[in-house]
C-alpha cells in the first residue's frame, strides 16, 4: 500500500430524511463539513458520492490514531453551526473504520461499488482479497480498488445520525471492499467479479450499493487556517435557513 495515501480509511454510508434538503445537505457536505475533516491531523482526502439510496463518504487516513487526535474529538463534541442544524437530517448512517488490507489501481474512478461483509477468517481474507483485486486492476475489470477490515474496538465509537451500534459478534471480522471503475456498469460487473472471488469467506451475502463520485478534497490543496479549526461557513448556511 502506498504510504502517502495512509493506511486506513474511514467508511460512511447514509441517506437524508427528505428530499427537499438534498440541495443544502450538498452544500454543507461539499464546502463546510469535508474540507473541515479533511483538514484535521492525520486525514488525507475526502471524497463523497451519490446513488440511489443515499450518499458514500470516504476518508483516507494516516493510520486510525487519526481518530483518536483531540482535534478530531472536538469536531465531534463541538460542532459548527451548520452541522448541528445537519445532523438530525442524516438517516441510516453507518460509520465503519477500516485498517486498509490491500489496494491497486492508481487511477480514480467515478463509478464506486462499495460492498460491507464479515468473515471468520480475516487473515485468510486479507490474503484472498489482495490477490483477486491486483488480478482485476491488471484485467481491467476495475480501474481501483480498496479492501479493509474493521476492528471490533472501532466500531462502536462516535454514533451519530441516528446509527444503530450493534455490539461486534464473536469470531465475526466486518470487512469493506470498495471498486472503482469508470462507468458504473463497468463498476457493477468487476464488483461482481471481486465480490466472487471472496464469496467463499464471506459470512452471507455483502451488502452492495453502487455511487457515482460528486466531489474530492485534497488535504495538500486546501489553505492552511491561521489558528485550529478550519472557520464554519454562516453565510453560506443563512442561504438556506432563510427558505
Amino acid at each position: 500500500m502506498s504510504a502517502d495515501r495512509g493506511s486506513a480509511f474511514l467508511a460512511l454510508w447514509n441517506g437524508i430524511d427528505h428530499g427537499e434538503v438534498r440541495a443544502e445537505y450538498e452544500a454543507w457536505h461539499t464546502f463546510e463539513h469535508v474540507p473541515e475533516r479533511v483538514g484535521l491531523p492525520g486525514f488525507v482526502y475526502g471524497r463523497r458520492y451519490a446513488g440511489e439510496d443515499g450518499y458514500f463518504t470516504l476518508y483516507g487516513l494516516q493510520s486510525l490514531a487519526a481518530l483518536d487526535s483531540p482535534a478530531y474529538a472536538d469536531v465531534i463534541a463541538n460542532p459548527t453551526p451548520w452541522s448541528e442544524r445537519m445532523r438530525p437530517r442524516l438517516s441510516a448512517f453507518v460509520r465503519r473504520p477500516c485498517v486498509l488490507q490491500a489496494q491497486a489501481g492508481s487511477s480514480w474512478g467515478t463509478a464506486l461499488t462499495t460492498m460491507m461483509a464479515t468473515t471468520a477468517d480475516p487473515e485468510a481474507w486479507s490474503l484472498l482479497a489482495a490477490q483477486a483485486l491486483e488480478q482485476a486492476v491488471q484485467q481491467g475489470r476495475l480501474l481501483r480498488a480498496m479492501a479493509g477490515l474493521v476492528p471490533a474496538e472501532r466500531s462502536l465509537r462516535y454514533p451519530v445520525g441516528g446509527e444503530r451500534i450493534a455490539e461486534p459478534v464473536a469470531g465475526e471480522t466486518t470487512v469493506v471492499l470498495l471498486a472503482e471503475h469508470i462507468d458504473e456498469e463497468a463498476c457493477t460487473q468487476g464488483g461482481q467479479w471481486w465480490s466472487g472471488r471472496m464469496q467463499g469467506l464471506h459470512l452471507g451475502e455483502p451488502r452492495k450499493a453502487l455511487f457515482r463520485l460528486q466531489s474530492h478534497v485534497e488535504r495538500a490543496q486546501l489553505p492552511v487556517p491561521a489558528a485550529g479549526r478550519r472557520a464554519p461557513l454562516p453565510d453560506l448556511m443563512a442561504r438556506y435557513a432563510i427558505r
